[in-house]
């Protein structure tokens, strides 16, 4: 066989192994993107649900990577800090790309910050990081049980209530600021005393300050996503049909944040946009309420019992020596009677 021969034979081979690859990656099946959505207030329920289809997203092989898309005012402290973790669980096998629509505010940010890469637009609301809760009570005794100890009904002083709120607050901000530093795209330009002061920024200032990586909408994040994992070929999939998870239906926006509301303790720590009320503020309760009576009825609340009107019962005269409405000082005091000489004084008689 010559040297002619060889190389013709060389290149059927190579045109054979060219064509067999061609074929394998036709008949193989496109890895996907999932793409997701979630929309309203982080409860309990939610969380679960969307940590376990990110569970299942990371589980499954054909799966290459995630788009969550998220419009959330945020929630509850530790349904957030679940969905946090449960995305860095993910992202440390397949990348996952935020896109934020509309708002990812407080525990929302908290979920953004946990993603490969965030999107937004300029005109989306971004950051307020930190938390809220309503304000802590004194423990007290109730009258109708037994307790053990004085912090059995209440959990704590209302030191140990404000100790707590500041530490899952630490908690949240070295978690963003971990994150953001790192981001190899747009790494956080604030120190951690700017980023502890909640501010909510506009998606185009987040982007200059390092709190999001690129302005974009979701189309942008799909590229980002394929771009991550090194996909030349794929496909787009919603995530939670494509895996067969049956999703219940997300209330909407404002239904959302009323139904968490409406569910939570008096001591819940929310990470939760400053401009949604806090379920129960100005309702008050019996104990409020009595006290606010004992202090408004003390001698030290600022003002003399001496001071205070007291209303005339019915069928009753005012007390003499009682200011009523309308009358001086001078109308009330008993007038002094005039002076009366004793007998032996007045010249024998």
């Amino acid at each position: 066989m010559n040297r002619w021969e060889y190389l013709v034979w060389a290149g059927i081979l190579l045109l054979c192994l060219a064509g067999g690859i061609a074929l394998g990656q036709m008949a193989a099946p496109e890895p996907v993107v999932g793409v997701y959505r979630f929309d309203g207030a982080i409860d309990f329920a939610a969380a679960e649900a969307l940590t376990n289809l990110l569970e299942k997203a990371r589980q499954d092989p054909s799966i290459a990577a995630v788009v969550l898309e998220i419009r959330s005012p945020g929630g509850l402290a530790t349904s957030s800090e679940n969905i946090f973790y449960s995305m860095l669980r993910l992202r440390a096998q397949k990348p996952i790309v935020v896109v934020v629509d509309g708002m990812a505010a407080s525990g929302g940010y908290y979920m953004a910050a946990a993603a490969n890469r965030i999107y937004a637009p300029a005109s989306a609301y971004i950051g307020n990081i930190g938390t809220r809760g309503p304000r802590p009570v004194d423990p007290y005794i109730s009258p109708d049980e037994l307790s053990s100890g004085p912090y059995k009904l209440a959990g704590g002083s209302r030191f140990d209530q404000i100790n707590q709120l500041d530490l899952i607050k630490e908690g949240f901000v070295n978690n963003v600021i971990a994150q953001r530093l790192n981001s190899p795209v747009n790494p956080l330009k604030l120190d951690k005393k700017t980023v502890e002061e909640g501010r909510l920024y506009l998606g185009s200032e987040a982007v200059a300050v390092g709190l999001i990586d690129l302005e974009g909408a979701r189309s942008d994040g799909v590229l980002g996503a394929a771009e991550i994992a090194g996909l030349r070929r794929y496909r787009i999939e919603p995530l939670d049909s494509y895996l067969g998870v049956s999703m219940e239906v997300q209330p909407e926006y404002q239904e959302s944040i009323t139904k968490m509301a409406a569910n939570m303790g008096p001591d819940t720590v929310f990470m939760l946009d400053d401009r949604v009320a806090l379920p129960g503020i100005g309702d008050g309760n019996a104990i409020e309420e009595h006290m606010l009576q004992l202090r408004n009825l003390s001698p030290h609340s600022g003002s003399r019992a001496s001071d205070r009107l007291l209303p005339a019962e019915e069928g009753v005269e005012p007390q003499s020596g009682v200011p009523q409405s309308g009358a001086s000082q001078s109308d009330v005091l008993p007038k002094a009677k005039p002076k009366v000489a004793p007998l032996s004084a007045k010249g024998g008689q």
